[in-house]
């Protein structure tokens, strides 16, 4: 005769441990508890970010000064950037959500490297915390922009170390992240849980997971590079020591073209995984779907150059970089279509997730046919410049504004066009 006995998990929010009050919190392996750490971060940060944002719109409410000069605009604009792109939207959905669901998804207990978990937190804070004290400290705040172009970066008088290191240790604690994913899903799958068993949203994880592991540690050496340039004159990007600032560019879009898929790719698992619940039926075309979440992450890495098309790269280096931006939206396209059949003479429920779930479909098909006009030489090669306000209001509908309903913090982010930082200062890229 077998007894059977059930063993009750404490909750995440009562467990205690060794610690007590705050310190449980900030020194917990849990996974949900530092899920809820990042979200908390996150939106003390998205908070500061926004603020910058509100005060740059007042100054532009009438020409000529109204409540700030040039350079403090400049450095708002920075700052602003730096922590909206590094410290809100490309962590906020793998590390808050991510962390959160992918061992309950997936039957494991935790994620695979718990201690590495709270690191990458750790990290993370760091991270933020230096990009803010470069605004106080030192003589001038960076003024660049949050891409640091060469071979301005190194020549402002701006206290541009700070910031710079803040990227570079934000950028670890993503990686750790990505790392920690992919051990996980990898080592710790439920029993009979093989791989195209496992539901959409950790494989959107997996494939974030590998661009935070491969691209990443391409911006941090890039961004040890121009530390290096500012304090050594080695001569990477200074045209005056042999250096060539369009390098910079190529190594900062090789990271930061596919990290606009850390940022999306968790998105569209959700949005898969909410549509299929709330349409009452499972997912159109499982294959096709976690084969074109892997196809989006591979193809993304190869297609920086359209960030690109008037700096002077070669023909042949144009023509490939327009044909691979139009074919990334291929893999995008079938998500879309197996979103809409998952619903075609599906029992869906009416209810708040559903909604968001359709609000986010229109806005990313908006920002995928604006995409493909991204891909062809001849219509961005007429506009003025490759970062204009076109190229901006894409990132807009196809990444800020895509997961409303999982994080409705990120949803008011929005990129200034370029234009706004040409004033009495200097243009920034």
């Amino acid at each position: 005769m077998s007894t059977e006995r059930t063993i009750e998990e404490p909750s995440y929010l009562e467990y205690k441990g060794k610690y007590k009050g705050l310190f449980s919190w900030i020194f917990s392996t849990d996974h949900k508890r530092i899920a809820l750490l990042y979200l908390f971060s996150i939106l003390l940060f998205f908070v500061v970010g926004a603020t910058l944002g509100v005060l740059m719109k007042f100054e532009l409410i009438a020409p000529g000064k109204t409540i700030m000069d040039a350079q403090a605009y400049n450095a708002f604009f920075t700052l602003h950037g730096i922590v909206m792109i590094f410290a809100v939207v490309i962590p906020g959905l793998p590390a808050v959500f991510g962390n959160f669901l992918l061992p309950i998804m997936i039957g494991a207990k935790d994620v695979s490297f718990p201690k590495l978990n709270l690191m990458s937190w750790y990290l993370y804070v760091i991270g933020v915390s230096l990009v803010l004290v470069s605004q106080f400290a030192g003589q001038e705040p960076p003024d660049t922009g949050w891409t640091f172009y060469a071979p301005y970066s190194f020549r402002t008088a701006g206290n541009m170390l700070p910031a710079v290191f803040g990227a570079f240790v934000l950028g670890f604690s993503s990686i750790l992240t990505g790392l920690n994913f992919l051990v996980t899903i990898h080592r710790m799958r439920a029993p009979g849980m093989t791989w195209l068993k496992m539901p959409l949203f950790p494989w959107t994880l997996y494939a974030t997971g590998w661009v935070q592991l491969l691209a990443t540690p391409i911006v941090g050496i890039t961004l040890l590079m121009v530390v290096a340039e500012r304090t050594l004159h080695i001569g990477f990007f200074d045209p005056t020591l042999g250096g060539d600032p369009i390098l910079y560019q190529h190594l900062f879009w090789t990271y930061s073209h596919p990290a606009v898929y850390i940022m999306i790719l968790p998105a569209m698992g959700a949005i898969s995984e909410i549509i299929s619940t709330f349409s009452h039926k499972t997912i159109f075309g499982y294959n096709f779907m976690v084969a074109s979440t892997l196809a989006i992450a591979f193809v993304g890495y190869f297609v920086w150059g359209h960030h690109m098309f008037t700096s002077g790269m070669s023909g042949t280096a144009l023509y490939t970089f327009s044909l691979l931006t139009f074919l990334v939206a291929i893999p995008s396209a079938i998500k879309v279509f197996n979103w809409i059949s998952t619903m075609h003479k599906g029992s869906i429920d009416l209810q708040t997730p559903f909604f968001w779930s359709m609000a986010f479909v229109f806005l990313f098909m908006i920002g995928g046919f604006s995409g493909l006009i991204l891909g062809s030489l001849q219509l961005m090669c007429i506009y003025i410049t490759h970062i204009l306000s076109f190229l901006i209001s894409i990132s807009l509908y196809s990444e800020e504004q895509d997961s409303p309903f999982l994080e409705q913090c990120i949803t008011g982010i929005r990129r200034l066009p370029e234009k706004c930082t040409i004033r009495d200062g200097p243009i920034l890229a």
